[in-house]
């Protein structure tokens, strides 16, 4: 080979290697641990001007609130009234605060409003201090995963979302959004003789199936009965779950909570409307084995 020939292949394979040494590594997603509040409700550590807080994290509270106590440390004088409603109608007023910003594990969060609202009155006189509770508003322009069982909630990239879902099985999901458009809660249907009924996921509840008056029968359940009910629930994207149901008056046709969640790793793109599941990655608890199973088809 000529030396005029060999000299633009050297200098080729010097920029070829230049440039493959000079490609970023992908940025990885940010694994935020969460624990059990009280033993029953997860939580995670908020940071605010560098100060850690707790706040819980309930994946049916719509939107983020924030204690009077928390309001006043982060210097704003609450305004105006915010107004929802729980699942069994009861309503709750509270006032505002407004340009909010929070980090989790680093990751920014800005909320345009935060309610501002006693959570003492949900919790015994001895419980451990409280600055809020973050809804799935606060994460509404991520992607991410909730793994209750592994104990961990997970903010995705675009690559690291990818390559979960290929792994999960995808279910079709509304969004609720009370309190002015603010907030933001998942249901997913679940299949009946009769019609889809929609049932929001409620990391926040510590009963595995709490199932509406109204929808009762339409899953063979007995709409007067006060004890516990077994039954097997089809959701959509064909996901099975055997589960103790217990009936009750409510707004909603039914809520999923922690104990069936346990089983699940939840991947919701907030940004883009869509929802997977997959098996949880931690090794399930007993009662959650005993109470509920999940099963793709």
């Amino acid at each position: 080979m000529s030396h005029a020939r060999l000299i633009p292949l050297l200098v080729l394979a010097t920029t070829i290697g230049c440039s493959h040494a000079a490609t970023p590594a992908a940025t990885p997603p940010t694994v935020i641990p969460i624990s059990p509040y009280l033993d029953t409700v997860p939580s995670l550590e908020v940071t605010v001007d560098g100060e850690p807080r707790r706040f819980l994290l309930d994946t049916a509270g719509g939107i983020t609130v924030a204690t009077p106590e928390f309001a006043t440390d982060i210097g704003c004088t609450p305004w105006g009234r915010l107004t929802g409603h729980r699942m069994r109608g009861d309503r709750v007023d509270g006032a505002r605060c407004d340009d909010v910003e929070l980090q989790v594990s680093g990751v920014p969060l800005e909320l345009s409003s935060v309610l501002v609202w006693d959570l003492s009155k949900l919790l015994p006189q001895d419980a451990p201090p409280l600055a809020g509770s973050m809804g799935l508003d606060a994460l509404r322009d991520h992607a991410i995963t909730l793994d209750l069982g592994a104990g961990e909630l997970t903010v995705e990239t675009p690559t690291s979302l990818a390559a979960r879902v290929r792994r999960a099985t995808e279910v079709p999901v509304r969004f609720s959004r009370e309190v002015q458009g603010l907030a933001l809660v998942p249901f997913i249907p679940v299949e009946t003789p009769k019609g889809q009924l929609w049932m929001e996921l409620d990391s926040g509840s510590d009963g595995a199936l709490i199932v509406g008056r109204h929808a009762a029968s339409a899953l063979g359940l007995d709409a007067d009965a006060d004890d516990r009910q077994a039954i097997t629930l089809e959701l959509g994207g064909g996901i099975e779950v055997d589960a103790q149901a217990r009936v009750d008056d409510l707004i909603i046709d039914g809520n999923i909570g922690s104990p069936v969640l346990r089983r699940w790793a939840v991947t919701i793109d907030l940004a883009n409307e869509r929802l997977w599941i997959a098996p949880s990655a931690g090794t399930p608890t007993d009662d959650t084995a005993a109470g509920t199973t999940a099963e793709a088809h």
